[in-house]
């Protein structure tokens, strides 16, 4: 089992100007660590952690005054996000892959999430989505 750096939780309401928490949020948390390997972890972790954020709020159909919860666990391997909604089911499995050639206003969220996590996933709890970011460290040679 590893060894617990940091937890902490963050709800937000389901609007565009409230997920500008997240960066806050994760760099607090992230606090904790050297330098080398908090400022890589946070770039990546906020866009994928955003990009998420934004994907249940453009596409979930949420209900009325519902939020989004989001959790996070860190430890000295990884940065676990988890982000919690009462939206519609989702089929993660199911989201087309931009195709490159075909240039596209929007549909390039879960690209870009996969493209900065070392691993994502979705599952249905109840009438709950949640939807798990994974993000191992890394530590650059600055």
């Amino acid at each position: 089992m590893m060894a617990m750096v940091a937890e902490s939780r963050l709800h937000i309401e389901p609007r565009g100007v409230a997920v500008r928490k997240v960066g806050p949020w994760l760099k607090e948390a992230t606090a904790v660590l050297a330098p080398d390997v908090a400022g890589p972890l946070l770039a990546r972790a906020e866009l994928a952690v955003h990009e998420a954020c934004m994907n249940v709020i453009d596409h979930a159909n949420l209900p009325i005054a519902s939020s989004l919860e989001l959790e996070l666990e860190l430890t000295a391997e990884h940065l676990i996000v988890r982000v919690f909604d009462l939206g519609d089911p989702f089929d993660l499995a199911g989201v087309p892959i931009p195709n490159p050639q075909v240039l596209q206003p929007r549909g390039y969220g879960v690209k870009i999430i996969r493209a900065l996590v070392t691993e994502l996933s979705y599952r249905r709890v109840g009438e709950t989505n949640e939807l798990t970011l994974r993000f191992d460290m890394e530590k650059t040679n600055d």
